[in-house]
């Protein structure tokens, strides 16, 4: 959820089209994938009230420098995150372990997918801006 706020915030400085709107999409999953995760930590009995681990506090600095252009929080964000199958293999070991919780199983490796997808995303959009950027540099 944290991650959506971030996010959403992005968008209302980002200057680069193609980049915003993929944003919007991403910062509503991630807002998303807040709600259902809090709903099943409830169901569960407990109550959510963890903090933001340094990792996402560093990474949600990065996307609110307002000295930062798009580009450099894109390529800061796609560095800090590095290889998405390495950073999210985490998520599938966790949800295999839950074989008494299906139910929070099969959310964890949607999530998974739905991470993969933002993450790829991310590397692609940061390749193809930073490309552009070299051709219109070297103009």
């Amino acid at each position: 959820a944290c991650a959506g706020v971030a996010l959403s915030n992005w968008i209302e400085t980002c200057e680069i089209p193609e980049l915003r709107g993929g944003l919007r999409i991403i910062a509503e999953r991630e807002a998303f994938h807040g709600r259902v995760f809090q709903q099943r930590i409830h169901d569960l009995g407990a109550e959510c009230k963890s903090e933001l681990d340094p990792f996402s506090q560093g990474t949600e600095a990065v996307i609110n420098d307002p000295n930062l252009s798009d580009l450099e929080k894109l390529t800061q964000l796609v560095e800090r995150q590095g290889d998405p199958d390495v950073l999210l293999a985490p998520i599938l070991t966790l949800a295999d372990s839950l074989v008494e919780d299906v139910e929070s199983a099969e959310a964890l490796k949607l999530y998974h997918a739905d991470e993969m997808s933002s993450g790829r995303w991310f590397r692609s959009m940061c390749a193809k801006l930073t490309a552009q950027a070299s051709v219109a540099q070297a103009a």
